[in-house]
C-alpha cells in the first residue's frame, strides 16, 4: 500500500494500524522479556511489508497518523465517552511513540536486532504473497516468488531466512521443490495437509514430516488454533475484551473526525475503540475496562500454557517421541484484531520459558522425520482454495495467469522485463482475490489488478519503463537481474 499520488489514502491506514497496534508493541514485548527467559518466537515478515516499513514516505505518513490520533484523543476528552478506555488509548499511543523513537523508526532493524539476540527466528514468504498452488503449471513463477523473497530478505537482514511461510498455507506438488532449491527447509501447513497426506503421518500433527524434496512441514495444531480463533470459545470472544468493530468513528460528532472521514465525507474507523465485546446474549455495548481486560489476558495466557503442557505430557505418555504443538497466527491478531493480544503474548512467553521454541530449534534437536507427500490444500474457508478461487475472482485470476504466460514467452529488453516482472508480482498478490471474495475493499482490489495489468501490457508493447519504475522500484534492479538470469523461460 503506497500511494504518493494521494495525500491521504484510506488503504494506507491498514499499514499504520498494524505498525501502531501490532509491530511496535511486539518489539516492546520482546525487549521487555527477562534476559534469563530463553523463549523464542518465529516471525514471518513478507518482503512487501518490509519494503513498506522501510519506505520514507510511509514512515512520515505514519508519524502524521500518530499526530492525528493524539489530536483526536484530546478532542474526545470533552465528550461523554468512557474515560478509562480513552486514557488507555492515550497510554498506548505514548508507549508506541516511545518505542518508535527508541528504534529510530526502523522496525525491520529492530526485528533484525531481536533475531541476533536470539529472541526471533525470522522467516520470509513469497515476494508478494502470491498463492503458489495457482502457478504449478508455470514453475518458473513460483521459483521467482521464492528466489526474490530470499534475496530481498537476505539483503535487508544480513542473513538468510530460517524458514518460509507459504502464503495462505498453500501447498501443492512441486511447491516444496522451489523451497528446497533456495535452501528453505521448514514451513507450516494446515492440519489437514498432514492428516490427509500420503502416507498418513503416524503422529498426525504432533510431529513434523518431511516432503520428497526434503522440506520439513509442521502441521497447525487444531486445539491451539481453536483456543484463540474460535468465534464461540476463543479467548478474544470474551465479553471483557475490547471490541474491534465498535469505533468512535461511528459515534463521535463529525466535527471531531475531520482527519478520519472517507473521501466522500462518510464515517470510517479511527482505531479508537472504547467499548467491550458484546456478550453472546446480545446485550447493549458496555464501556471497555482496560484494567480488567489486561488481568484476563494474563489469566488466559497461563491457561493456554497449562493446556499445552498437559497435552504434550499426554502425547509423550502415548509414546510420541518429541511431540510439539505448532500454533501459528496472523501477527496482527496480537494488538490489532485482539487489542489485549500483546499482553496475552507477553504472559504466554513468560509462562512457557524454554518450552517456547521455533521450528528450526525443533529440527536441530530431533531428526528421522517420516516422509510424507502433503495433501494439496490451504487454510481458510473450505481448506482448498475456495476463498481465492471463486466465480467472482475468475476474471482477475485469468488476467494474472495470462500475464505469467505472456512474460515467459516475451522477448522485451532487460529494463522492460524487470518492470514487467514487478507489475506481474504485484498483480499476483493473494490479497486481491481475497478482498474481492470477501467484498471488503473489492473495488480497490480490482483497480490494483487492472492498474498493474494495464502497465504490464503497455511495457510488453514497448512503453518506456522509467515512469513506472519511479513508483514501483522494488525489488532492486540487481536483485531482479540475478533472478531473471537464472529463470527458466
Amino acid at each position: 500500500m503506497r500511494h504518493p499520488e494521494h495525500d491521504d489514502h484510506l488503504e494506507e491506514r491498514w499499514l499504520f494500524e498494524a505498525m501502531l497496534e501490532c509491530y511496535l508493541p511486539l518489539v516492546a514485548v520482546l525487549d521487555a522479556l527477562s534476559p534469563y527467559n530463553p523463549a523464542r518466537l518465529t516471525l514471518s515478515l513478507s518482503p512487501s511489508l518490509v519494503a513498506m516499513l522501510d519506505d520514507a514516505l510511509l514512515r512520515a505518513r505514519f508519524e502524521r497518523h500518530l499526530d492525528r490520533l493524539d489530536a483526536l484523543c484530546v478532542s474526545l476528552r470533552d465528550d461523554e465517552l468512557p474515560r478509562p478506555a480513552l486514557d488507555a488509548h492515550v497510554a498506548a499511543l505514548r508507549h508506541a511513540r516511545l518505542t518508535w523513537s527508541r528504534i529510530g523508526g526502523d522496525l525491520p532493524g529492530a526485528f533484525a536486532r531481536l533475531a541476533r539476540e536470539g529472541r526471533l527466528s525470522l522467516w520470509t514468504t513469497a515476494l508478494t504473497h502470491a498463492l503458489l498452488p495457482l502457478f504449478t503449471a508455470q514453475p518458473w513463477f513460483i521459483d521467482a516468488q521464492v528466489a526474490l523473497a530470499v534475496a530481498t530478505h537476505t539483503r535487508r537482514f544480513g542473513a538468510a531466512p530460517e524458514g518460509f511461510w507459504l502464503p495462505e498455507c498453500g501447498i501443492a506438488p512441486g511447491v516444496d521443490v522451489a523451497l528446497a532449491d533456495h535452501g528453505l527447509y521448514a514451513t507450516v501447513l494446515e492440519s489437514h495437509a498432514l492428516l490427509y497426506g500420503h502416507p498418513r503421518p503416524p503422529d498426525a500433527t504432533a510431529r513434523p514430516v518431511v516432503t520428497p524434496a526434503g522440506v520439513a512441514c509442521f502441521g497447525r495444531d487444531v486445539d491451539a488454533a481453536a483456543a484463540v480463533w474460535s468465534r464461540e470459545a476463543g479467548y478474544p470472544s470474551n465479553p471483557i475484551y475490547r471490541d474491534f468493530h465498535e469505533d468512535v468513528g461511528y459515534r463521535a460528532p463529525l466535527s471531531r473526525l475531520k482527519d478520519f472521514l472517507a473521501a466522500d465525507g462518510s464515517r470510517s474507523p479511527t482505531g479508537i475503540k472504547l467499548w467491550r465485546v458484546t456478550d453472546h446474549q446480545g446485550s447493549p455495548k458496555q464501556p471497555w475496562n482496560p484494567t480488567l481486560a489486561r488481568s484476563l489476558a494474563l489469566a488466559h495466557a497461563r491457561d493456554f500454557a497449562d493446556r499445552c503442557a498437559r497435552r504434550l505430557d499426554a502425547l509423550s505418555q502415548r509414546g510420541v517421541a518429541g511431540p510439539v504443538i505448532v500454533a501459528p497466527y496472523d501477527a496482527e491478531l496480537f494488538g490489532h484484531w485482539w487489542f489485549e493480544g500483546t499482553t496475552f503474548l507477553a504472559g504466554l512467553l513468560a509462562a512457557l520459558g524454554p518450552r517456547a521454541i521455533t521450528p528450526t530449534d525443533y529440527l536441530s534437536r530431533y531428526g528421522s522425520l517420516p516422509r510424507v507427500v502433503p495433501n494439496a490444500s490451504t487454510w481458510g474457508e473450505g481448506g482448498h482454495l475456495a476463498r481465492w478461487v471463486h466465480p467472482s475472482t475468475t476474471g482477475m485470476l485469468r488476467a494474472v495467469d495470462d500475464s505469467v504466460r505472456a512474460l515467459a514467452a516475451s522477448a522485451v529488453g532487460p529494463a522492460a522485463r524487470r518492470q514487467c516482472l514487478r507489475e506481474l508480482m504485484l498483480m499476483a498478490a493473494s490479497d486481491w482475490p481475497f478482498l474481492v471474495r470477501g467484498d471488503t475493499a473489492a473495488d480497490y482490489a480490482r483497480s490494483r489488478v487492472e492498474d498493474h495489468r494495464a502497465a504490464f501490457l503497455a511495457l510488453l508493447s514497448g512503453a518506456d519503463p522509467a515512469a513506472r519504475s519511479r513508483r514501483y522500484g522494488w525489488p532492486a534492479d540487481d536483485v531482479l537481474d540475478d533472478v531473471l538470469a537464472g529463470a527458466v523461460w
